[in-house]
Formats: structure tokens, C-alpha cells, sequence
């Protein structure tokens, strides 16, 4: 798990494939659409440390299993790269749970799940609700 962890947290990734098992699957909220592969994750890692480039995850709680553990994390990282959207240059500050499944003693899939929409309004964007013909 530490060495997971720091995948996250540097997007430096000695000894990858010790580490996760090469069907390994990335499901992240609010779809859970896998990303497969270990090449998928690192492309994922490399996307997200652009965006945030001081990315980094706090392990707060791990809850292990035979075959599973279940992780408390609050991730910390400020938008200064580009990403799905241009960069904000606030920082953002989100609680979130994964599930990670072994397989064959390496990791075999993890299944992310935090607030999308508490991240997106540290980063400043706004929901606004759709035009009803109560509120036109």
C-alpha cells in the first residue's frame, strides 16, 4: 500500500508491475468506468499531477482484509496545470474512500469514491440549476 500511495503522491513508478497485478483496474466516481491497465493508470497519475502538480494523498485510515482493504484519504493539491479545464490556482482540500482488491499478492483493481462537486467548488465553478418555467 505505501508503495501505491506514493505512485500518487510523486508519479515516479519504480516497480510497478510488482506492485499492481496487470489486469489492474481504475474506477473512479461518479461513473466507476474502469480505466484498465497498468499503463491507463499511469497515464491517469501523469494527468492529474499536471493539473495538480502538488498533488498528494493522506492516508488516514487503512482497513485490511484477506483480499481487500478499505482506505480513508483526504487528498490535498493546488490547480496551477492544465487539465480538463484551464487552471484555477486554488487549492482544494477532499475526503474520499477506496476499496482496493488484491489478487496474487499485487493490487488488482482500486474503486475511488469522493465529492466531485465539493472539488469542483474549492476550484471555484458554480452549479447552476437548469431554467424552469418557475424560475425564468
Amino acid at each position: 500500500m505505501e508503495k501505491y500511495v506514493e505512485y500518487w503522491n510523486t508519479g515516479e513508478f519504480e516497480e510497478i508491475e510488482e506492485v499492481l497485478h496487470p489486469d489492474f483496474e481504475l474506477r473512479m466516481t461518479p461513473e466507476f468506468i474502469p480505466e484498465k491497465g497498468i499503463d491507463a493508470f499511469k497515464e491517469s497519475i501523469i494527468k492529474w499531477r499536471s493539473a495538480y502538480p502538488d498533488f498528494h494523498i493522506d492516508i488516514e485510515e487503512l482497513i485490511y482484509d484477506s483480499d481487500k482493504v478499505a482506505a480513508l484519504w483526504t487528498i490535498s493539491a493546488t490547480n496551477t496545470g492544465v487539465g480538463t479545464h484551464p487552471p484555477t490556482g486554488k487549492h482544494i482540500e477532499v475526503r474520499g474512500m477506496s476499496i482496493i482488491h488484491f489478487e496474487g499478492g499485487k493490487i488488482r483493481d482500486e474503486w475511488i469514491a469522493s465529492n466531485s462537486l465539493f472539488w469542483m467548488t474549492q476550484l471555484g465553478f458554480k452549479l447552476i440549476p437548469p431554467k424552469t418555467d418557475s424560475n425564468k
